[in-house]
């Protein structure tokens, strides 16, 4: 059994491991079709959660695009 960590919008919001805000967060997941992030994303109930490790992937791969949306 793999043991991944989960985080809510709030947990990365506040945490200072990361630099986006809550108002970020929100933008990210509802454009998450388009902008790839969509594979870190875990719906359980209404809430939306983030894999840690994949969230992490997701913000290195933005880095190598050169700032491209």
């Amino acid at each position: 059994m793999n043991n991944y960590q989960y985080l809510s919008i709030k947990q990365i919001a506040e945490s200072n491991q990361y630099p986006f805000s809550l108002g970020q967060m929100r933008h990210f997941l509802m454009m998450r079709h388009k902008n790839g992030l969509e594979g870190a994303v875990r719906k359980i109930g209404k809430r939306l959660y983030l894999r840690n490790d994949l969230f992490q992937k997701w913000i290195e791969s933005q880095s190598s695009q050169g700032g491209q949306s």
